[in-house]
């Protein structure tokens, strides 16, 4: 072969070589490169979420104290009937972020601590809360207001990914810093090519109601009103002054027409007599709120002005705080992922809507679900952890339920003792019926509890099987019919005469200690030696101590060894702390004094 011509092929072949690697390298960057670090070809629009904490539903417009607000609605879509998911701040801040129920994300509802093992559970479990997700499609993420539980610092809440987080919780007169801030933040927002999220979260309303001079002398009502009263809504004059303000500098700095701008409430407020001792805590929550799911906790304003929108709009239908992640996603153009429990509401606004939006809530010692005007409320164990709040012992479960169209306070609601001897009431049919569908609706809303499962291959027969938990009950799931068993909440006592293999299942409620059990043939106890556990057949006495992760199964039934007597497996659930000794810190105790949380 010539030189030159081995030349010529040298550099066609270096050339295509190049190309080759060029296109590669290119599709390489694009398909691993994060969104965030490539040029934002596409302007979405920005996102600034308020929320006014403890605003309930039916102060806008009413006493005189929101011109702004009410100014605000002239160009915006609002929501009539707008109700929260959980009844107190970090859940349903959480609601917001996750777009998911709060029992379906590992931080307790119940006390204040957050344990290291739900903090740890929560960041396993939710890789992408929205301001992570934003951050994720090239947005800038702030946060400025007064909410300790979006800080791990404090052991009161969990970072949800905010690129600055501005959090006064532990200032005195904080309502004029935020806003201070918040101008701070949008003049270096206005200066990005790319968009932003802002959550601006402003405390007041919230207790202790103590607004500036002169704020009271704003109402405007006949309502013969009392002090408490006088001083929140002073509160809430307040609070739409600054809210005037902000508006005023969004369309100084032109961020207004290209935002969406999202005001809400995180919890409502208890006002009404009828509800000052709340029946499902026997707690005092007079003007305070998350001891139920009443509407005046759970009713809160929304209102969304659309990007490039004069859109004035009022909705009466039902909506939800589940529903507010995917909205905000819908409306940046994002996609929304599989897992979101909510609906956007694009198709609500854009009269689109097929099917009409259910509730379902949870808070401190209460379940509950509605349709329409009507709720069903339960008395629930359901989520308990030990703490202050519940030392372990399971106590009865009732049912309150209203149709507010009828009984709008909620003062009469029919109380229900016990759901399995409902048709003992004596009701009309029709809404005996709805009773126990809205009852099937809580069973199938919540997360399952995990099921424990012995099989038994009995030596003689006489087979006794006893079952004990520290804390909470058990509940017997299936049993064959010929076992005789005598149930006492935390102890079940189970004999029977068969000599052909049996199974049993059962539920701890909840789920916050781990059974003990013991079986015996003729009086004979069956050694830990010789019980079989989980997937894979290990010996219960290969384990002394957090044993827990040995019994699971997943969601597959174990392959049982024929030979084993006794074989002992859990389905479903994930390992947690069965409980917490953890105690408020300092600097978290002065926190929720300030913020009124804690006396």
């Amino acid at each position: 072969m010539k030189p030159n011509s081995v030349s010529i092929k040298l550099k066609t072949f270096l050339f295509l070589f190049c190309i080759f690697s060029f296109f590669v390298c290119k599709k390489t960057s694009s398909d691993t490169e994060p969104e965030s670090n490539l040029p934002n070809t596409t302007k979405r629009p920005n996102v600034i979420w308020i929320v006014i904490d403890s605003l309930r539903g039916d102060i806008i417009g009413r006493y005189g104290v929101t011109p702004n607000l009410e100014l605000f609605a002239e160009n915006a879509v609002t929501f009539k009937y707008h109700l929260v998911n959980a009844a107190w701040t970090r859940p349903s801040t959480l609601v917001f972020f996750t777009g998911k129920y709060a029992s379906a994300n590992p931080v307790n509802f119940w006390d204040y601590p957050t344990t290291k093992s739900e903090v740890d559970a929560f960041y396993r479990s939710e890789k992408r809360p929205l301001p992570k997700l934003l951050k994720d499609h090239s947005f800038v993420t702030y946060m400025v207001g007064n909410n300790p539980f979006l800080t791990d610092k404090f052991g009161l809440g969990v970072d949800v990914g905010f690129d600055q987080l501005y959090d006064f919780s532990n200032y005195s007169e904080d309502t004029k810093k935020i806003t201070k801030k918040t101008f701070e933040v949008l003049n270096e927002i206005s200066s990005h090519d790319k968009p932003f999220f802002l959550f601006l979260n402003y405390n007041d309303p919230h207790k202790p109601y103590t607004p500036p001079q002169g704020f009271t002398n704003r109402i405007q009502t006949n309502e013969v009103l009392d002090e408490r009263k006088m001083n929140y809504l002073g509160e809430v004059a307040f609070v739409d002054e600054e809210l005037g303000k902000v508006f005023a500098e969004l369309k100084n700095k032109n961020l207004w027409e290209n935002t969406i701008v999202l005001i809400t409430a995180d919890h409502g407020e208890v006002m009404h007599a009828a509800h000052a001792i709340s029946p499902f805590t026997g707690t005092n929550t007079y003007y305070g709120h998350g001891q139920d799911l009443f509407l005046e906790n759970i009713h809160v304003p929304l209102l969304i002005k659309l990007p490039g929108s004069h859109l004035k709009q009022s909705i009466q239908t039902m909506t939800r705080s589940i529903d507010l992640f995917p909205t905000v996603l819908d409306y940046v153009g994002l996609p929304i992922p599989n897992s979101i429990q909510g609906k956007s509401l694009k198709p609500l606004i854009e009269n689109k809507e097929t099917t009409k939006r259910t509730y379902y809530g949870e808070t401190r010692f209460t379940q509950g679900y509605g349709e329409g005007h009507e709720f069903l409320l339960q008395r629930s164990y359901r989520f308990h952890e030990l703490g202050k709040f519940w030392l372990g012992s399971v106590g009865s479960e009732f049912y309150l339920y209203s149709d507010t169209k009828k009984d709008p306070n909620q003062e009469n609601p029919l109380r229900i003792s016990n759901i399995a001897t409902i048709q003992d009431m004596k009701l009309q049919p029709d809404l005996e019926k709805k009773i126990l569908r809205f009852w099937k609706q809580i069973r199938s809303m919540e997360p399952k509890l995990p099921l424990y499962h012995l099989s038994i291959q009995p030596e003689s027969k006489d087979t006794e099987i006893l079952i004990r938990v520290p804390s909470g009950t058990i509940r017997m799931a299936s049993y064959p019919s010929d076992l005789h068993l005598e149930e006492k909440e935390k102890l079940v006592q189970i004999q029977t005469k068969r000599k052909d293999p049996f199974e049993i299942s059962f539920e701890v409620y909840p789920d916050v200690s781990f059974p003990e059990f013991s079986v015996s043939f003729s009086k004979k106890q069956i050694p830990k030696s010789e019980i079989f556990t989980g997937y894979f057949g290990v010996s219960l006495a290969s384990c002394q101590s957090n044993c827990d992760l040995l019994y699971e199964s997943g969601s597959k039934r174990p392959v049982i060894h024929p030979n084993a007597k006794v074989y002992f497996w859990k389905e479903g659930g994930q390992k947690k702390s069965y409980s917490s000794k953890q105690e408020l810190g300092t600097d978290a105790l002065e926190i929720l004094k300030k913020q009124g949380y804690v006396q």
